[in-house]
């Protein structure tokens, strides 16, 4: 309930509150552990393939998923990448070596972020800069691919973001867009993509894939949770990680939120 006061009154505050516990992720060194902080995404209990992994990846298996189930609906081939609010860097990794565009570089306002990715991801064509979602320092239609996952719920002012977006990328460019909004906050939301001025190609509910993926990946969050956070602050890294507070066994949520893809592309 609390933190669903703080994302309607105080976007802000709670952007910055947001902002300390990924910084104090980075913090506590968990190196290759987590390389991902999205709740993941899964179709095989639809049905759907089961995609071919690296074995170093497979410990990431879900959160990379939901990179997988972005990326596969366009063509990397030469293009030049932009994801926004990068993280740890492990979809950027991911992507680079499975759809290979000509380049991809990560952007995240914290510089410890950026430092691990440099590091830990040393791939050519690869680079991490930190920047400010709502204000990239980039050139007008510099690219043809904008990524954006999980990320944006916490930015103050989301059409600024969405301004820039169409700002740096070329026509014909595409937006590859994942996120999650409170259920009451859903038709606001989609109103603000459609005024961004991109068209819409495909929108997706994946809410049932993603609370899939969480269950399937309960036993990793758990122990990542309880590996490097100090007790007295696990109730909400438990939170932060989509595990229940207090019972991180209990039944799984996503606090009456919808979790939506969308493929967007500038005309």
């Amino acid at each position: 309930m609390l933190n669903k006061l703080l994302f309607h009154r105080f976007p802000t505050l709670k952007s910055w509150i947001t902002r300390i516990q990924y910084e104090f992720i980075s913090a506590l060194n968990p190196k290759h552990d987590l390389l991902f902080m999205n709740f993941g995404y899964t179709d095989h209990h639809e049905g759907g393939a089961r995609i071919l992994l690296d074995p170093q990846d497979e410990i990431h298996r879900y959160p990379l998923q939901l990179y997988h189930h972005l990326a596969k609906h366009i063509v990397w081939n030469n293009a030049d990448a932009l994801e926004v609010s990068s993280g740890r860097g492990g979809g950027a990794s991911y992507i680079m070596r499975k759809f290979k565009p000509r380049s991809y570089i990560g952007v995240d306002f914290s510089m410890r972020a950026i430092e691990f990715c440099r590091t830990h991801h040393q791939i050519d064509g690869l680079r991490f800069d930190h920047g400010n979602a709502e204000d990239l320092k980039f050139a007008d239609s510099s690219f043809d691919i904008v990524l954006n996952v999980e990320a944006s719920l916490y930015y103050p002012n989301l059409d600024k973001f969405l301004a820039h977006v169409k700002r740096v990328l070329k026509p014909g460019g595409y937006f590859l867009y994942a996120d999650l909004r409170y259920e009451e906050k859903v038709n606001e939301w989609h109103k603000q993509l459609k005024d961004a001025g991109l068209k819409l190609v495909k929108e997706e509910d994946i809410t049932k894939n993603v609370l899939e993926a969480l269950e399937k990946d309960r036993a990793r969050r758990t122990h990542l949770v309880d590996t490097y956070v100090p007790s007295f602050l696990r109730e909400q890294f438990y939170h932060f990680a989509g595990l229940k507070a207090n019972t991180p066994g209990g039944k799984l949520h996503l606090e009456h939120r919808r979790y939506w893809v969308f493929i967007m592309q500038k005309e």
